[in-house]
């Protein structure tokens, strides 16, 4: 176009105002139209139960959030996340969170979650649990407002000990040792086991103990000791009498018209005893099997003597001392007397 033929038209143009401002104002509606139509969006707000259709022209969620005035836990969720972008049509859910106790370890703490099971609350809190934890529930419970979550914290521990093994103590009778008297022979010594145990621990408190396996390291060495067996004790005459033992038994009495087997005088062997001992005073017939022999004794109200007889009545616990007299054997007659067993 030549330059003589541009102004003209602009002539032409300039000389029409009215119809310019029209362009001008056509051209801006149409821009605003455009424009309100791409900010307007209109969004589904799921608030737990609560469910709304919103229109808003914010740019993202969380700024919706402060415009419907929607307050929030820190710990509530939101999906998508209040940093995200509006668009036309998009769905905002709140899922609302609900108290809760958490005890751990014996540490109780009450706390606000949106998790959906036990197993999420866990995490969320950072609880790892061991092989050996319990949980009073199980881990894909639902969570629900107010419950109680109890973790016990299990550990199991091996550990070594040692323990003393307590000797024993031996008494041996001293028949050269008065009663009463003791001897120290051999100074026991403890020994030494090891032990191998399994030690339980619920929230750091042992709770159990079990003996895996015991170890002999040192045997312990008995004690010794020596314990007297000779009773003492002074007769009415000023006589003290060491004994052994001291029974209680039945005395009867025989004389020199009969000796203990019941032969008379000027019967062969009268007045011999089993041992051969001419029957005198202070020999005492006696049952072999309860007083051996030869054993010196000391009977209750009749003196010193020596088991040195045998007699076919004389069983059990029954002695018959000697007299010379007959009178004697009729004064003593049948009694129960202490026979005191000398050393």
């Amino acid at each position: 176009m030549d330059t003589d033929k541009f102004r003209k038209r602009l002539g032409e143009i300039v000389k029409k105002p009215v119809a310019l401002l029209t362009l001008a104002a056509v051209f801006l509606l149409i821009v605003g139209a455009i424009t309100y139509a791409s900010l307007k969006k209109e969004i589904t707000l799921q608030d737990e139960d609560k469910k709304m259709v919103v229109t808003t022209f914010k740019s993202k969620v969380g700024d919706l959030l402060e415009e419907k005035k929607i307050k929030l836990r820190k710990e509530d969720v939101v999906t998508p996340s209040i940093d995200t972008p509006l668009k036309n049509g998009m769905k905002v859910t709140i899922k609302r969170a609900v108290p809760i106790t958490l005890c751990v370890a014996g540490e109780t703490r009450e706390i606000y979650t949106a998790a959906d099971n036990i197993r999420e609350v866990l995490e969320q809190q950072g609880i790892t649990l061991g092989p050996l934890d319990r949980v009073n529930m199980e881990l894909d419970t639902p969570v629900f407002s107010y419950m109680y979550i109890d973790v016990t914290q299990v550990k199991e521990e091996i550990v070594t000990e040692e323990a003393d093994i307590p000797y024993q103590t031996e008494t041996v009778k001293d028949d050269n040792m008065e009663r009463g008297q003791t001897r120290l022979v051999q100074q026991g010594e403890p020994g030494k086991k090891q032990i191998i145990i399994k030690v339980l621990y619920e929230n750091g408190k042992e709770i159990a103990r079990n003996i895996l396996e015991e170890k002999i390291i040192k045997d312990p060495i008995n004690q010794i000791v020596h314990v007297g067996t000779i009773g003492v004790f002074t007769t009415s005459r000023g006589e003290i009498v060491r004994y052994k033992e001291v029974k209680t038994m039945i005395a009867t009495a025989y004389d020199s018209s009969e000796d203990s087997t019941g032969k008379k005088p000027g019967d062969p062997d009268y007045g011999i005893t089993a041992t051969g001992m001419k029957a005198t005073r202070g020999v005492i017939a006696v049952d072999p099997r309860v007083i051996p022999l030869g054993t010196r004794l000391y009977v209750e109200g009749y003196g010193f003597g020596i088991a040195a007889d045998t007699g076919g009545a004389i069983k059990g616990n029954i002695i018959d001392v000697y007299f010379p007299t007959h009178e004697e054997v009729q004064k003593w007659g049948k009694r129960y007397v202490k026979v005191y067993i000398l050393k």
